[in-house]
Parts: structure tokens; C-alpha cells; sequence
């Protein structure tokens, strides 16, 4: 009797494993491509020991993600890729692109073997990140299918001819070298709707002349400028949502931006002592080229507690923004009392629709300072009557 309950016992187990193999090998090509989508290619490949089903699901993969870190050298990288190319299906496009790189592409010409296959195609999302500045092959700037490109460490001097995106939407620029300023300005006059521009710390080796005072990218949505990015800000009079990144000096103010519902602003200084010399008379001058701004938050980052700051000076007219659209105002790291307080002040006296203002001090500050902070801010008359303040 023991013996016979053992044996249906393994009959059942038998039944349940049967049944966990034939969930994976039931599961339709659809979805075993979709779950592959979300890892890297190699690990893709690797798959193919799971199941017979698996193994022509990598070949037809559209989204590729390759990263060189698990191979001994790029000689190796070079040839994964190679043979991976060959074995897939070719007659399929590729749509994402990624290539990660920390060995190193050997030469430009290495770096073009691995984007001509997606570029053509019909690659839409094409993502470089190396560790050593290569040229950007110049048949990327004409791929007329790409939506998204995204570059990291990558030079972009050489003598293109020209630039061709009609579908680039999304352009990220980080540690990116360029010729010269003009060579910035061909890149993005040749993005006509482009909407989201990400630009970090670019590189110019040569300052040739300025693009000419009236362009702008026209269909611009959101923009994030982050430390030296030579982007006018008159090249983005359309923008919609605007995260600046401040670094020493801020950029010069050209023209209206009635578009601008929403901007961030990142004060970074070192110890040079130049924190403050401009501050609230820059700011107040973007705030009246901004009439119907909804949103305004500023973060300040300096290393120093002691920089003199420029001491607020209330401007003659209120900006339009203040007395019809403004709703929403936030202020972080506060720790001036003599500057950065009397702001927060005219905000709340001058804001007709403003919901919330947040302040947060500075941990630096003492308590004593604080509280005699929370005191101001909750005597001072606010214009708005649903305006509610947040003091942390």
C-alpha cells in the first residue's frame, strides 16, 4: 500500500514538472520576444538553452542592448557582435539600438561596423555611451527613421556635410565634442520637430561664429541644460518646460517665452566668491520675458555659507507672470535671510493664483534662524486667498 502511494506520489510530481516545461514551451513567439526585448543581447542568446522554442527568438530580436563589459577585450566585443549579426534575421528591422562601451572602440571605422546595421534598418532609438571620444559616423545624422538619439562621449567634429533627422523627436547630448559651435547649430537645425533636448556638458574645441540671432527650435517641448552646454536661450524661445542648470554665470536673456509653463532652476557656484553677484536681478528679468509661467522652482547649491549675495531689490513692475498664472512656487536650500527670504515674500504678496510655496532651509541653518524664518513667512500677507505655504 506504502509503495503504491509513493508511486502516485511521483506520478503527481512527474505531472506538475511536465506542466511548468509546457507553460514555457507553450508560450506564444509574441511574448517570449517581448520578454527578451528587456534584457541584454548576450544574456538573449544565452536563452536558447532553455528551450528548443527559444532558440530562433534572439535571431529575430528588433530591440538590441549590447555592452562590452563582459568581455575580456574589444577584439572579443568585435567578434559577438559580428557573429551575432550574421545569425540574425535580417529581414526584420531593427528599432533600439544600444552600445555601451568601456574597453573601448578601436578606430571610427570599428564604431561604424557596429551602427550600419541599424541604421539601415530602420533603427528609431539609437543610444551610444562609450569611454573614449569616437568620431560619430556621419550616415547617423541621415537616418530619416530615427525618433530618439541619445550621446555620451562621442565627437561630432568631423566635416559632415549634412544634417537630415525629419523624425527626431528626443536628442541627449553629454560630454560631446564639437568642432565648433556652427557644427551645434547644423545638428539642430537639422531636427525640424524636435521636442525634448538634453544637453550636458558639451565640449567646443574651436569658438567660430555665432548661429544667427533668429533661430529657434521651433516644435521644442522640454529642455534640461545642465553646467556648459553653449545653447543661447534664445534658441529655445517655444520651450514648454525648462530645467537649467546654472553654473557661475547664467546664460543671457533674449526675447519673450510664452510657452514656458514650467522652468527649474539649479544655482551651482564653487568658492570662488562669484555666488550672488547677478542672482535676483537675472532671475526677475527672466520672470518678466516669462508671462505665463505656472511653475517656478529653484534649488541652490554652493559650497560656501559666507559668499555675499546680492541683496533683493524689489523690481518697479510686478511680472505678468506673478499677477496671472504663477500657481505653484517651491525654493530649496535657503539660507540667506537678507535675500532669499524677502523673495519668497514677494512671491506670496504678489501671486494671485498662487496654490502652494514650499521653503526648505538649508541643514545648515540653526534653529533660532529657522523659526524666525517660519514667523515671516506666516505673518506675511499673501494675495491669493487659497495660497497655502509649506515650511520644512
Amino acid at each position: 500500500m506504502a509503495q503504491a502511494c509513493t508511486g502516485e506520489r511521483r506520478l503527481r510530481l512527474r505531472v506538475r514538472t511536465d506542466r511548468k516545461e509546457d507553460r514555457i514551451s507553450a508560450l506564444p513567439n509574441s511574448l517570449l520576444e517581448h520578454i527578451i526585448s528587456f534584457i541584454p543581447t548576450k544574456v538573449a542568446i544565452a536563452t536558447s538553452i532553455l528551450s528548443k522554442r527559444w532558440k530562433p527568438i534572439w535571431r529575430s530580436q528588433m530591440n538590441l542592448d549590447l555592452d562590452d563589459k563582459s568581455f575580456p577585450d574589444t577584439f572579443a566585443f568585435h567578434q559577438f557582435f559580428n557573429s551575432f549579426i550574421t545569425m540574425r534575421d535580417n529581414t526584420l528591422p531593427i528599432l533600439s539600438f544600444h552600445l555601451t562601451s568601456r574597453h573601448g572602440i578601436y578606430s571610427n571605422h570599428h564604431l561604424y561596423d557596429f551602427v550600419y546595421p541599424a541604421v539601415t534598418r530602420g533603427v528609431e532609438t539609437l543610444i551610444i555611451d562609450l569611454c573614449h571620444r569616437n568620431t560619430l559616423p556621419s550616415i547617423v545624422l541621415t537616418t530619416k527613421t530615427l525618433s530618439v538619439l541619445k550621446l555620451k562621449r562621442i565627437k561630432l567634429n568631423n566635416d559632415f556635410q549634412s544634417v537630415d533627422l525629419p523624425s527626431l523627436k528626443v536628442l541627449h547630448l553629454e560630454y560631446v565634442t564639437f568642432k565648433g559651435l556652427s557644427y551645434l547649430h547644423k545638428l539642430l537645425s537639422g531636427c525640424p520637430i524636435l521636442q525634448e533636448l538634453n544637453c550636458s556638458d558639451l565640449i567646443m574645441h574651436m569658438h567660430t561664429m555665432m548661429p544667427p540671432l533668429g533661430f529657434a527650435i521651433s516644435n521644442l517641448v522640454r529642455a534640461t541644460l545642465y553646467g556648459k552646454t553653449y545653447i543661447g536661450l534664445e534658441w529655445l524661445h517655444n520651450v514648454e518646460h525648462l530645467n537649467m542648470y546654472a553654473y557661475r554665470m547664467p546664460p543671457t536673456i533674449h526675447g519673450v517665452f510664452h510657452n514656458l509653463t514650467h522652468l527649474e532652476l539649479m544655482f551651482i557656484f564653487d568658492d570662488l566668491g562669484l555666488y550672488g553677484t547677478f542672482q535676483w536681478s537675472w532671475l526677475i528679468k527672466l520672470l518678466q520675458n516669462t508671462p505665463n509661467l505656472q511653475t517656478l522652482i529653484i534649488y541652490d547649491l554652493y559650497k560656501q555659507s559666507f559668499l555675499i549675495q546680492e541683496e533683493w531689490e524689489e523690481p518697479e513692475i510686478v511680472p505678468e507672470c506673478l499677477l496671472s498664472r504663477l500657481t505653484k512656487c517651491s525654493l530649496t536650500n535657503n539660507r540667506l535671510i537678507h535675500s532669499q527670504l524677502p523673495f519668497a515674500k514677494y512671491i506670496m504678496q504678489n501671486s494671485r493664483l498662487l496654490n502652494t510655496i514650499r521653503i526648505r532651509t538649508a541643514e545648515s541653518l540653526d534653529t533660532n534662524t529657522k523659526l524666525q524664518m517660519l514667523i515671516e513667512l506666516s505673518s506675511c500677507p499673501r494675495i491669493s486667498p487659497t495660497s497655502k505655504l509649506f515650511f520644512v
